[in-house]
């Protein structure tokens, strides 16, 4: 039986799976990751460690499900994007999306050159990687001079481990702020405007493009037959709104991972957005982008309100935090969380955005805590599809590993009024909408809709419903929810 296989290197975790013709999930693993945390604000993670997680991956498929390698006809990947990771002899660690340390390089960025904004169809900012390639050149210059090329997402970091091809796709490309995002290249003058050599950069290919092949030294060293054809695939965003089933103009989705984001797709650019902090991106499908408001306080903020309020020891108990969010009746008896743990990029664009509890009185209990940072956490995410879609009926899909919360899938039901489809296999919709790179160029499936219409609509989904009395009592708290930061905003300034 034919296989493609498929990976997803995530933050905090990478998935891989086989699938065969018919889009049937086999051998699906899962492998940790770390990441290491500076004392200035680094956020950045060793590639190496992605490398070991596909060997180890591969490694399962051949000696636990006792795949025959040779039956592996094509791979492809998603991946974190935003990444800066050097393409060096030496050891490197990779800059993540979330290192914002090119504050000052995002400034002088745009002074210097105010009118690559608009060809580039977002803001550069300091998570943004020209700007930290410009730190590199001012911080770190011996190591932007010997580094041959750079790449942005992790899975171009395993394709040049596979093949030796440094190559990305416009999805990823189009975070770079680097690249033309209505002609899909790069913006040369601009480059050399700011002093950063082209060279450097990866080849822009298509995400169902066959960029390589696995060399005889990576067949050595993962257990894939060498020449097996590796397709460039795309960054997550991309691959998670094929994931959603989301082609056309006007479909949207959430996403909750340890990040998260919603999303619509559209035919065409608005510029001018009602909220700060959303990124344009190219869509797989030529002609389309992704409208995405990124959160970066989702599945963390969850994690940390198990940890917090529902654990013993360095056992984080989900169950009995599940128990304790439906113990609090809805409303959390008056207690608002402002979710800003982390910062945030969307709705609101504050590095020093902090979190909040709000409300709290005599009679609060740690299940009131536990239901207001699940309610708050909705609220945003409301906050920020208010402002993507004018649509107020239809069902929205929701994927990432946060659909593991039955409690929190129905609370964003009741919240925003509509539908929740959770599709049964939502953990693994980024890496399955992936597969749909390696499907089109193996001649598997015609295009992106043909897979979304034969294999992702059909597959079993719950749908959650919302309850209309909570969804009416939910309107007038978020009223007061909206209220909560920038009442808050600068207390600790």
């Amino acid at each position: 039986m034919p296989y493609i296989a498929a990976f997803d290197i995530g933050t905090t975790s990478m998935k891989g799976v086989l699938l065969d013709r018919q889009a049937n999930v086999h051998g699906a693993c899962t492998v940790r990751l770390d990441t290491h945390y500076g004392p200035d604000g680094e956020i950045e993670q060793n590639p190496d460690d992605w490398w070991a997680g596909v060997k180890e991956i591969a490694d399962k498929w051949w000696h636990t499900f006792a795949i025959d390698p040779t039956q592996v006809v094509g791979i492809t990947f998603s991946g974190q994007m935003e990444d800066v990771i050097s393409i060096s002899n030496r050891e490197t660690w990779a800059i993540l999306y979330s290192d914002t340390r090119a504050v000052d390089e995002a400034d002088w960025i745009q002074q210097t050159c105010p009118e690559l904004q608009d060809a580039i169809g977002n803001t550069i900012r300091s998570s943004t990687p020209l700007a930290k390639l410009r730190w590199q050149q001012n911080h770190n210059p011996d190591k932007y001079e010997r580094s041959s090329a750079f790449v942005f997402s992790a899975k171009d970091y395993i394709i040049y481990q596979l093949t030796n091809a440094v190559v990305t796709d416009p999805t990823t490309g189009a975070t770079t702020g680097m690249m033309n995002l209505e002609k899909r290249q790069w913006e040369l003058e601009s480059l050399r405007k700011l002093d950063l050599d082209p060279a450097k950069l990866p080849a822009l290919m298509e995400a169902d493009e066959t960029v390589g092949y696995v060399t005889e030294a990576a067949a050595g060293q993962t257990g894939f037959p060498e020449l097996t054809p590796v397709v460039c695939g795309s960054g997550d965003a991309g691959a998670s709104t094929i994931g959603a089933a989301a082609v056309h103009h006007g479909d949207s989705y959430f996403y909750i991972g340890t990040t998260g984001w919603a999303a619509v797709i559209r035919d065409n650019v608005q510029l001018r957005e009602p909220i700060d902090g959303l990124f344009h991106l190219a869509h797989l499908p030529k002609k389309t982008n992704i409208t995405i408001a990124p959160l970066l306080n989702a599945g963390n903020v969850h994690r940390w309100a198990v940890q917090t309020f529902a654990s013993t020891g360095n056992v984080e108990d989900y169950e009995t935090f599940e128990n304790m969010v439906q113990a609090s009746a809805p409303g959390s008896n008056g207690v608002l969380f402002l979710p800003y743990i982390h910062g945030e990029r969307c709705p609101v664009h504050d590095a020093e955005a902090k979190g909040a509890f709000w409300g709290i009185g005599p009679t609060t209990t740690t299940s009131d805590f536990a239901r207001a940072v699940m309610e708050g956490l909705s609220f945003s995410l409301k906050q920020i599809m208010d402002a993507l879609t004018d649509d107020t009926v239809g069902t929205v899909t929701l994927i990432g590993g946060g659909t593991k919360s039955t409690s929190w899938c129905q609370m964003l039901a009741d919240c925003i009024g509509r539908p929740i489809r959770v599709p049964t296999a939502s953990e693994y919709m980024p890496v399955i909408g992936a597969s749909t790179t390696a499907f089109i160029a193996m001649g598997w499936v015609k295009d992106y809709q043909d897979f979304t219409e034969r294999f992702i609509m059909p597959a079993e989904a719950t749908v959650y419903e919302p309850n209309l009395q909570r969804y009416e009592q939910y309107q007038a708290i978020y009223q007061r929810y909206v209220q909560l930061y920038p009442a808050m905003k600068g207390i600790d300034r």
